[in-house]
């Protein structure tokens, strides 16, 4: 995706607190095992999924409780992939799925983006 140089700046701006997030996230991530199917996580920023998109909810974007700990790259499932490329149905069948809606449930009062039906379809019971 091509940014203008005002685009770049804001996206830059909107993503300051990545890094440390990613950070502190792996550290913990190279003790756990995937959420999904139990593969033993190397400590990778692709095994930090975000329950709640970054590119669409950047209010919570660096919360801690907006985050799964889920194999990526580096495995054979890549459930990260799965739970971001699924359609929602297949999603809803993820093992995962009910700590999703109880995520979601505790991160919707700190959203501050306007909420519509197509984002949040995918986390409502």
């Amino acid at each position: 995706m091509k940014y203008s140089k005002k685009g770049l700046e804001k996206r830059k701006e909107e993503r300051t607190c990545l890094p440390e997030f990613f950070q502190k996230h792996i550290e913990i991530a190279k003790g756990k095992y995937c959420e999904e199917c139990g593969a033993k996580l190397k400590g990778n920023d692709s095994e930090i999924a975000h329950v709640l998109p970054k590119n669409y909810f950047k209010s919570v974007m660096c919360s801690d409780s907006n985050v799964l700990y889920l194999c990526g790259l580096y495995s054979d499932n890549n459930c990260h992939y799965n739970l971001d490329n699924f359609p929602q149905e297949k999603v809803r069948e993820m093992k995962i799925f009910p700590k999703i809606q109880e995520l979601y449930t505790q991160l919707k009062s700190e959203i501050t983006e306007k909420l519509n039906y197509k984002l949040t379809e995918r986390y409502d019971n």
